[in-house]
């Protein structure tokens, strides 16, 4: 079974890609792969966290269901922030929103194995 951070490197195929972290709900880095130091990943966990927190309730006082993920775009980068569980999420920081399609299916497609890995499932 791959570990978390080899699964983490899947999404850095993508092109665009430059980092991705896996981050608990209260903002703490698990795992990191991708271009930059510690503080870089926890400041992007941090606060990757924080926009879901601030996501999730905008849905739920909306009614309009569970978050699926959310989706952060800048004039020159892109950040998606997926939920994995009660638990933990999947911050990830592309150059722009062209890799979202090939992020967003690259993170379906490892959810299982992530859960697995971290043992949540």
């Amino acid at each position: 079974m791959p570990n978390l951070r080899e699964i983490l490197t899947r999404l850095l195929a993508v092109p665009g890609v430059q980092a991705t972290v896996l981050v608990g709900r209260e903002g703490l880095p698990i795992e990191a792969a991708g271009r930059g130091d510690r503080r870089f990943f926890e400041m992007l966990g941090a606060l990757g966290a924080s926009a879901l927190g601030t996501t999730e309730a905008l849905g739920h006082e909306l009614g309009q269901g569970t978050t699926v993920g959310t989706v952060l775009e800048f004039e020159h980068a892109l950040v998606t922030v997926d939920p994995m569980g009660m638990y933990a999420a999947v911050v990830t920081l592309a150059q722009d929103a062209a890799s979202l399609a090939r992020v967003r299916h690259t993170l379906r497609a490892s959810q299982e194995e992530l859960l697995r890995t971290l043992d949540l499932r």
